[in-house]
């Protein structure tokens, strides 16, 4: 949480580690607001320091904004009319607009590639391919920038909705919902290498009924970094909560994460994990849990798994790039965009050794902070 008085800014969301057993001097988290201005600001996808978002307040049909996490003007991108994204990957910055053009812009000379594809809801970019999931679940496509082409590579041809994709590289992945004859839909994770056009199942093929006839197994939101595959996945039974994954083929999924409440969009950068969740909730009369959102951070070659902010209202939709973190806030009312900064002294990149503690921090500036 921020509060402001003249130019110091406090921050409360901030985690300063003690020095390791060699004497390194100790990490830090540190909260910064991206984007607080009048009306929504949601959808934050981030790249370096560059945070773009769906900026609903200069809009109700959707702006793409991009702005620096350490400070300075807010750049339009394009608008009005959004109808998936934004998201940012590799000096380039891709969206969906209103009449269905998936569109790539070059951050380096504003030259832009537009491809008409399916209306979607969701979209994921990763270097010259963006895959995109239909509103309504019915279609995953790919968007080649190269060619031009959009192409789709997953839809009610077999039956089943359709959904949740993201992308690293050559390999996308998504959840597919596999029909057992009128039994009931299973949510199956897919990879799929755009190289070759090759798909294959992520997630043990009949994982069996719940005590309702549905699937044992609910799934949804893989995030994919290095080969790696995180996804939220729940015991389809009363009382059961959701929790993080990770996909190991032939298997119903490796725990990662499994605390009381529900732990749901993970999101990855090389070895560190965020998510939201709400473990200091309950559960409510009709048996559901519910609480306010937070964000937790894990070290997954350690681990340690810390709290990254829980300030006032909700916490959601993060995103990762190296040592950046952004989502979405609505601890003012409105949705915000938020980010912390994960650094270490040396202004290295985040290691496995990381340890965190709550303390206030103050700064004169943002820039102070990014340029020490």
């Amino acid at each position: 949480m921020l509060a402001v008085i003249g130019m110091v800014a406090i921050l409360y969301c901030y985690y300063g580690g003690e020095a390791g057993a060699s004497g390194d001097a100790p990490w830090e988290i540190v909260e910064m607001p991206v984007a607080v201005s009048p009306g929504d600001q949601v959808s934050p996808a981030v790249s370096g320091s560059r945070v773009v978002f769906n900026d609903t307040g200069r809009s109700a049909d959707g702006w793409v904004v991009m702005k620096d996490v350490f400070g300075g003007a807010e750049s339009s991108v394009y608008g009005p009319g959004v109808s998936a994204g934004p998201d940012i990957d590799g000096g380039f910055i891709a969206w969906q607009d209103a009449d269905s053009r998936v569109c790539r812009r070059s951050l380096a000379d504003g030259a832009e590639d537009c491809v008409v594809s399916t209306p979607a809801a969701e979209l994921a970019l990763s270097g010259e391919t963006a895959v995109t999931g239909e509103d309504g679940g019915s279609t995953i496509s790919r968007i080649n920038f190269q060619t031009g082409r959009s192409k789709k590579i997953d839809s009610y041809s077999r039956p089943g909705m359709r959904f949740d994709p993201d992308i690293d590289g050559t390999q996308a992945v998504w959840v597919r919902m596999r029909g057992y004859g009128t039994s009931y839909f299973e949510p199956l994770l897919v990879s799929y290498d755009v190289s070759d056009d090759s798909w294959s199942y992520l997630s043990q093929v009949g994982g069996g009924a719940s005590t309702s006839g549905e699937s044992l197994y609910q799934r949804g939101e893989p995030s994919i970094d290095n080969g790696r595959v995180l996804y939220q996945q729940r015991l389809n039974e009363p009382g059961e909560t959701w929790d993080i994954f990770q996909a190991e083929p032939d298997t119903a999924g490796l725990p990662v994460v499994r605390e009381p409440g529900d732990q749901v969009n993970p999101v990855l950068a090389d070895n560190i994990l965020v998510y939201q969740d709400n473990r200091d909730g309950h559960f409510d009369e009709a048996g559901r849990w519910v609480g306010e959102w937070d964000l937790y951070v894990m070290n997954l070659d350690t681990g340690e798994e810390r709290l990254l902010c829980g300030a006032p209202g909700d916490q959601v939709n993060p995103a990762i790039d190296g040592d950046i973190v952004v989502w979405q806030d609505n601890r003012n009312g409105d949705w915000d965009v938020y980010a912390a900064a994960l650094s270490p002294p040396d202004g290295g990149s985040a290691q496995p050794d990381l340890t965190l503690s709550v303390g206030p921090v103050l700064w004169d500036s943002y820039a102070d902070y990014a340029a020490r």
